[in-house]
């Protein structure tokens, strides 16, 4: 995108039109109040900014509408932004044509036909701006980078071009720092194209990688019931008379023996003699499982009393040990044991000698040290007793459930009077059961344990896809030569402290050169000429990454006034040259690097800049678009006479 025209129109339908040259230097020079810094306000205004910032006076005194006619790739667009109700702060009406010759139209043709949102996001899908979420600075959650954010780093106002503490357009402002440092990574192409369809892949991922995780875990649960399912129908079974024996292993053999066994004919069945029998014989079954439990609840207790002990144990012995080593603080010993070594007076009965004490610490060392190697042991027995007891817990579940359905059998007796009843109560209940199960339950697992497999291995490809460090590294390297183009423009101005590096700051949003004395940045270093020289080598070399990359940024740069600080006098303004050879030379060398860069990245590269300079050199007065001196400015005198009248 680059600006063909910008566009006004008064009430009366009369047009001022300022136009410039795609793909070259194109400067408005004049004296101060004519209207030059606005031509920024309506460029951001035209393209989707709601806020309206024009100023107060001729401007908002006349103008009815404002436009814009842009060269895009495949054509060409115009925006209209009507002027607003007066005094309003914002407005959001716009109206937005696209055509291959489209020209600026006249006023009877405007009309409101889309907002400010459409505009952006029309415009920004037309130069490249793809659907998108930055990852937002210091972790938190990023914006999604539109028009707006790519014209933030289009502008140089007047106040921020020779600022020492503001780098970009609007830096200053609430949140639009934070929208530079999320949305910078994108324009440069750290962050991949297509980084919002990979993060919603990745949402979409992960999102199906619990409901697989999920699936996983209750058919695993659902697995484990089936085993005490099956267990407990099949020791009904035998209760009953369906089955010969309840010794089968295996579930696929458990699921045969059932299903034969609901299949038989009834008379082939063999007749059960001792029904309570069956009865009381897994009556034995539980108790003895239930003894069991409580020996292996027994041996768990008296694993951790030991632990308890142990821990108290070792306690004590290092406290003891603790004492003991204050002896190593002690020399040779030495002396006479029978006397106190601190008053000299006689004991009654000798004090341990030093030599003694070491050996007593040494014993309880290794005491302390056999206690440990018990540890790994206890912790292994440990283990095998809570195995043993899930084990004897399920073996109960089974025969409990057994027993359970034989009761409830017995329960019935008013509606199942006759043995035959009984059996086909149970066969009925056997039967419900298998057809509620599959028996390939273990190829439904392996397909289950599949479908994770396949849904952790898509979510850590897009997690590498998307990693943060890999990002980081890429916006480094782009950074990286951002700042070699920084350091050779520097050079060129002649700035101060560019015996180092130069490059771009994004966590402080701001230019930092390193000196033999460490990293300078922008604040930090003194006058205007570097202010403005850095602001200009940090922006040609932003702008230079996204042409030769193909950034979805527009292809323009607006500077206003970059050499005010070289026009300290009215005369000087009026005239466009500023006294003094030096000065003249250093803003002549700011102009020349800007008319080599366009020259470099021609056609595709616009700088539009609004200044007090106007040198006298050829291929200077060939970039003049418009010299606002003598009474020639933005708004012509006779709208202002017309707006007079009409109050």
């Amino acid at each position: 995108m680059q600006l063909l025209a910008i566009a006004l129109y008064n009430a009366a339908g009369d047009r001022q039109i300022i136009r410039f040259r795609p793909g070259e230097l194109n400067v408005i020079t004049g004296i101060s109040k004519t209207g030059k810094s606005a031509l920024l306000d309506i460029f951001e205004f035209c393209l989707g900014r709601s806020t309206i910032t024009m100023p107060v006076g001729p401007i908002s005194d006349t103008v009815a509408w404002y436009g814009l006619l842009v060269q895009l790739a495949g054509g060409r667009a115009f925006v209209g932004r009507p002027a607003g109700r007066l005094g309003a702060a914002s407005s959001s009406r716009a109206m937005l044509e696209f055509g291959a010759d489209l020209d600026v139209p006249w006023f009877d043709d405007l009309e409101v036909n889309a907002d400010a949102a459409t505009v952006r996001e029309q415009l920004g899908r037309l130069i490249g701006i793809d659907e998108n979420r930055m990852a937002g600075a210091f972790g938190m959650q990023g914006l999604e980078a539109n028009l707006g954010h790519a014209v933030l780093l289009c502008l140089q106002g007047q106040g921020e071009v020779a600022n020492r503490n503001q780098l970009f357009h609007r830096q200053n402002e609430e949140n639009v720092a934070r929208a530079i440092q999320d949305t910078l990574p994108y324009f440069l192409g750290a962050w991949p194209a297509d980084q919002a369809l990979k993060r919603q892949e990745l949402t979409n991922a992960r999102r199906a990688l619990r409901r697989a995780q999920a699936e996983l875990t209750t058919a695993e649960r659902l697995n484990q019931d089936i085993e005490v399912g099956l267990r407990s129908l099949l020791d009904e079974a035998y209760a009953q008379g369906l089955v010969e024996s309840p010794d089968v292993t295996g579930r696929g053999a458990v699921i045969e023996v059932l299903r034969r066994a609901v299949e038989a004919p009834s008379d082939e069945l063999p007749l059960e003699e001792n029904h309570l029998a069956r009865a009381r014989e897994l009556e034995r079954q539980r108790d003895q499982l239930r003894r069991r439990l409580r020996e292996l609840a027994d041996d768990k207790a008296l694993l951790d009393d030991q632990r308890s002990e142990e821990a108290d144990y070792q306690r004590v012995v290092n406290t003891q040990i603790a004492r003991l080593q204050s002896l190593d603080l002690l020399g040779s010993p030495t002396g006479d044991a029978t006397y106190c070594a601190v008053c000299g007076s006689e004991l009654p009965e000798p004090d341990p000698t030093a030599e003694e004490l070491r050996t007593a610490a040494e014993q309880l060392a290794q005491q302390l040290s056999d206690v440990e190697a018990t540890r790994p042991r206890r912790q292994t027995v440990l283990a095998e007793l809570n195995e043993q007891t899930d084990e004897v817990r399920q073996q109960l579940r089974t025969v409990e459930g057994a027993l359970a359905g034989l009761t409830a059998a017995a329960a019935g007796g008013d509606l199942i009077r006759h043995r035959a009843d009984e059996r086909a109560f149970t066969r009925g209940r056997i039967d419900q059961y298998l057809s509620s199960i599959r028996a390939t339950e273990s190829d439904a697992l392996r397909r289950l344990q599949h479908a994770v497999t396949n849904a952790e291995r898509r979510v850590a490809e897009l997690e590498a896809a998307l990693d943060p460090e890999r990002v980081q590294d890429e916006l480094t390297s782009r950074l990286a030569v951002i700042g070699n183009d920084m350091t050779r423009y520097a050079h060129r101005l002649e700035l101060e402290h560019t015996a180092g590096s130069v490059r771009l700051d994004l966590a402080r949003l701001t230019v930092v050169t390193d000196t033999d004395s460490g990293p300078a940045p922008l604040m930090r270093i003194g006058s205007g000429e570097n202010w403005v020289g850095y602001h200009i080598a940090a922006h040609l070399a932003l702008h230079g990454f996204f042409t030769r990359r193909d950034r979805p940024v527009p292809r323009l740069l607006m500077l206003d006034q970059p050499t005010q600080v070289f026009y300290p006098s009215d005369v000087e303004i009026r005239e466009g040259v500023p006294a003094g050879d030096e000065t003249r030379a250093t803003v002549r060398r700011l102009y020349e690097l800007l008319r080599d860069f366009v020259a470099e990245f021609s056609p595709h590269m616009q700088l539009i800049v609004c200044d007090h300079a106007n040198l006298p050199e050829e291929w200077f007065q060939t970039a003049v678009r418009e010299n606002w001196r003598d009474g020639r400015k933005l708004i012509p005198d006779s709208w202002i006479d017309a707006a007079s009248a009409s109050e």
